[in-house]
């Protein structure tokens, strides 16, 4: 199909000069609205106003401009109609884009000046064009200019079929995506709302190199909208990332989000290895790799603060997949560069309230994100000692990281680092002994080790055991039928026993 006709409507006109010089070369008449018309006729293109087809230039201060009959009719129009012939201008090419309805709800509060911001005519030109692909190329995506522009020239001026039929599913796509913008602000503005249903819009795809295993394929995509997301991150070295690899980093950067302080968590198989504060990000470092240095062979490292020399030459003193921090210093990056496979990325998560998704065959789970910090005012010590200091800030400290290790999950740490962690286990007096293991005789000489759960405790089995490991601290949501059995088994052992009320599982 040769391209006669354009029609051209743009809210951000950045970027179309490559559409324009590639239709100029075929002499293809160009039809603009208004502020268009002006942008491209300024930057020296000629091209023809809309309301040479219309009459009108714009209605409504603006918010009626290309809701004509004559326009549609020349979108839509089969070209083997017998009225055909009363069509002004027959299109056969579309390029619009929408107003920035989602970046106007992150900008304002004003209710009037976002709903200003819902887009009509744009999304009936793009549907419209799309809808008669056989007849109508539609570009709606900035991203698509450069290919697109590649493709009229390689054509002589024309698209092919199979490209216009590629460019409607995009178009389908985009409006798609933008509704699921719009239907998101009012959900979040009508508090009593009935959600009966969801919008999840995925694009912006990078295939992987496979799945979880070799055999299955694998892609990336951007959920439309999101408030964060790691593909937003910066890669500055190394091998392309797989699919395990996005997964573990996003655990690890839950864990960090949770800390104010310079803190740092090795992850494998999206269970942390250890997890370290410090006065220092190479300290916390240090802490977190000794938590459990066999395991984090292999592993990925999360650091909510810039990433020094100091640390780099750490890290790179054992085998790491991937390093992720805050930032980096300069000559940070050269040291981690050495090692020729490291991936080193930048970005942090800001522990936003995202919602929590996922699959399962024919239906999605969905959940608020675990990431409010608990009110440690209403923690209460059941026991009958009181906590020292240093086991309170130990028992604060476990409970800060026992919510992202898969349940049943049980840590032992000290008020700085974890010392062991058994984690996704079937009985959770199995993932005690696991921890207790982990930890060696670590537990009895810390002067305040604490035991976290992320449940509560069955029976006393797991309590004689922490108490055998020399544990003196412990700290778990309470709420079992034999939360006195528990109770009586700390008093016996004179361990501090607090109940925070609230349970974090992570399966």
């Amino acid at each position: 199909m040769i391209i006669k006709n354009a029609l051209i409507s743009l809210y951000n006109k950045n970027g179309i000069e490559v559409i324009m010089e590639a239709l100029k070369q075929f002499n293809v008449t160009v039809y603009a609205t208004e502020s268009t018309e002006k942008y491209l006729s300024r930057i020296g293109y000629n091209v023809k106003k809309t309301e040479e087809i219309t009459g009108i230039s714009s209605l409504l201060g603006g918010r009626v401009k290309t809701l004509n009959e004559k326009l549609f009719s020349g979108i839509l129009s089969y070209r083997n109609e017998m009225d055909k012939d009363s069509i002004p201008v027959l299109f056969d090419l579309v390029v619009s884009d929408l107003y920035p309805f989602a970046d106007t709800v992150k900008t304002t509060c004003d209710h009037d000046e976002i709903i200003e911001k819902i887009d009509i005519g744009g999304v009936s030109l793009i549907r419209a064009a799309a809808k008669n692909h056989k007849y109508v190329g539609i570009i709606c995506r900035k991203d698509q200019y450069n290919d697109a522009a590649k493709h009229i020239i390689m054509n002589k001026g024309s698209i092919t079929d199979d490209m216009k039929r590629e460019w409607a599913g995009e178009a389908f796509a985009f409006t798609m995506a933008y509704d699921s913008e719009i239907n998101d602000y009012f959900r979040n503005t009508n508090a009593n709302e009935e959600k009966k249903s969801r919008a999840i819009i995925l694009n912006e795809s990078i295939k992987l190199r496979y799945g979880e295993n070799p055999h299955q394929e694998a892609k990336i995509y951007r959920i439309s909208n999101s408030d964060e997301s790691i593909m937003d991150f910066a890669i500055h070295h190394g091998k392309a990332m797989s699919y395990n690899n996005f997964y573990d980093l996003d655990a690890a950067l839950n864990i960090i989000s949770l800390y104010n302080e310079p803190a740092v968590t090795i992850v494998k198989h999206a269970n942390p290895c250890g997890i370290g504060t410090g006065e220092t990000i190479n300290e916390a470092y240090e802490l977190a790799y000794m938590s459990d240095p066999m395991s984090s062979f292999g592993g990925i490292v999360a650091m909510n603060r810039e990433c020094n020399e100091e640390t780099a030459e750490m890290i790179n003193s054992s085998f790491i997949e991937i390093v992720c921090a805050s930032s980096y210093e300069e000559n940070a990056i050269k040291i981690l560069s050495r090692k020729k496979n490291i991936r080193i990325i930048e970005g942090n998560y800001k522990n936003s309230n995202n919602m929590n998704y996922k699959h399962l065959n024919g239906s999605m789970l969905v959940q608020v994100k675990d990431n409010m910090n608990d009110n440690e005012n209403i923690f209460s010590v059941i026991s009958k000692r009181q906590p020292s200091e240093r086991e309170w800030k130990a028992m604060k400290f476990a409970w800060r990281a026992v919510r992202y290790i898969k349940s049943n999950a049980i840590v032992i740490t000290s008020d700085q680092r974890t010392l062991g962690i058994g984690a996704g286990q079937m009985s959770r007096v199995d993932a005690v002994d696991i921890a207790i293991k982990k930890c060696g005789v670590i537990s009895s000489y810390t002067g305040g080790t604490a035991l976290a759960s992320d449940g509560f405790f069955p029976f006393r089995d797991s309590i004689d055991k922490a108490s055998k490991a020399g544990i003196t601290a412990i700290i778990e949501p309470g709420g079992s039928k034999n939360d006195l059995e528990i109770i009586q088994a700390c008093d016996e052992y004179n361990m501090a026993l607090v109940f925070t009320g609230k349970r974090h599982f992570l399966h």
